[in-house]
């Protein structure tokens, strides 16, 4: 070998040695970084999948899910054979409000029935009608404003149910008792249903509405829950009754979530409605206590136990209402109650 070959052979082992050296420091620094990468990384593992099952929903999440587990509150207004409780029972696809159109027969009181829609719970309050027939106005409203229990704390959405057609004065005017006993924010909580959409004859109803007289689309435009048509004939259609709820999901949104609550009335209704809900939470061991009675004579016939239960739940409505109508007439019967217990004290002294 001549001494360039060794010189070459010695540059080249040293080379070769440099280089395992470097690729050595190299692999072990990869190594070194992938521990620290592994060690910190925030990608889940089959236990980290599992894990994350305990961990508690965001907020918003949160609230999403109880809004969609809380049962959802719909009043239905409007006047006299406008097809409320039609509308009431398209809805639940059952037959549980009244529809006979004999005046003897006709809603007289507020009435509440339950069901389960597409796995959601609902509440239709259905109510008298808000017109002059056989009842004065002033006993409708009362009927409707007392009946706190139904839709305590309030409903997520009150539906305007009148026929297809132009506004009528009579109509105005049941707008106007409705913002006297609601006060003006109800109309953000306010869907307007028009009954009869058999009567659309194949018109869209955008164009139904856009043909209408203005006093009619000014309305509707104050109602921040639009419009929809509805056809109570047709009561196998459930697709309507999807697209309302859709609507109305959409309004309740908009509200933050929120249902019509005391807050929201006239100051004079505010302060009476405070003060019966008062009276009826103080009353309620008595009222708790009634109702067991009612379930001990009636446990048989479940049907006529909950019609007494209606009946006894109207009645204690009705005595709070008056008494938080009539602050001196509470005043004078609670001065009463106070007095009793000591004159049969005295009398049993005397004997």
């Amino acid at each position: 070998m001549t001494s360039e070959e060794m010189l070459w052979d010695s540059l080249k082992a040293e080379i070769e040695k440099e280089a395992f050296e470097l690729d050595s420091s190299l692999g072990s620094e990869i190594d070194e970084l992938y521990e620290n990468v592994r060690a910190n990384s925030k990608s889940p593992t089959l236990y980290d999948i599992q894990d994350l099952k305990a961990i508690p929903k965001s907020p918003s999440l949160k609230a999403e899910a109880e809004a969609e587990a809380e049962e959802l509150r719909i009043m239905l207004l409007g006047a006299r054979g406008s097809g409320k409780s039609s509308t009431g029972n398209t809805i639940l696809r059952c037959s549980v409000f009244n529809t006979d159109m004999q005046l003897s027969r006709v809603t007289q009181f507020c009435e509440r029935a339950s069901g389960n829609i597409n796995g959601r719970p609902v509440a239709i309050i259905d109510t008298p009608g808000l017109n002059k027939i056989n009842r004065k106005e002033k006993d409708v409203t009362r009927e409707i404003m007392k009946s706190v229990s139904l839709y305590k704390p309030g409903p997520h959405v009150f539906l305007l149910v009148q026929p297809v057609g132009n506004l009528t004065n009579e109509d105005k005017n049941m707008h106007k008792i409705i913002q006297n006993m609601f006060g003006k924010n109800v109309w953000d909580y306010t869907v307007v249903l028009f009954t009869h959409g058999d009567r659309l004859e194949g018109k869209m109803p955008n164009d139904v509405i856009a043909s209408s007289d203005k006093d009619l689309r000014d309305f509707i435009r104050t109602c921040s829950g639009g419009f929809v048509f509805f056809n109570n004939k047709n009561t196998g259609n459930f697709e309507q009754v999807t697209k309302l709820l859709e609507k109305i999901d959409t309004l309740v949104a908009i509200n933050g979530r929120s249902c019509y609550t005391t807050s929201f009335y006239p100051n004079s209704e505010r302060r009476i409605r405070e003060k019966q809900e008062k009276i009826l939470e103080e009353r309620q061991e008595e009222i708790a206590r009634k109702e067991r009675e009612l379930e001990e004579n009636y446990y048989e016939d479940k049907e006529e136990l909950e019609r007494k239960k209606r009946e006894l739940w109207r009645e204690e409505e009705d005595d709070a209402r008056r008494l938080a109508e009539s602050p001196s007439r509470r005043m004078t019967l609670k001065a009463g109650l106070t007095r009793a217990p000591l004159s049969v004290t005295k009398s049993q002294t005397i004997l």
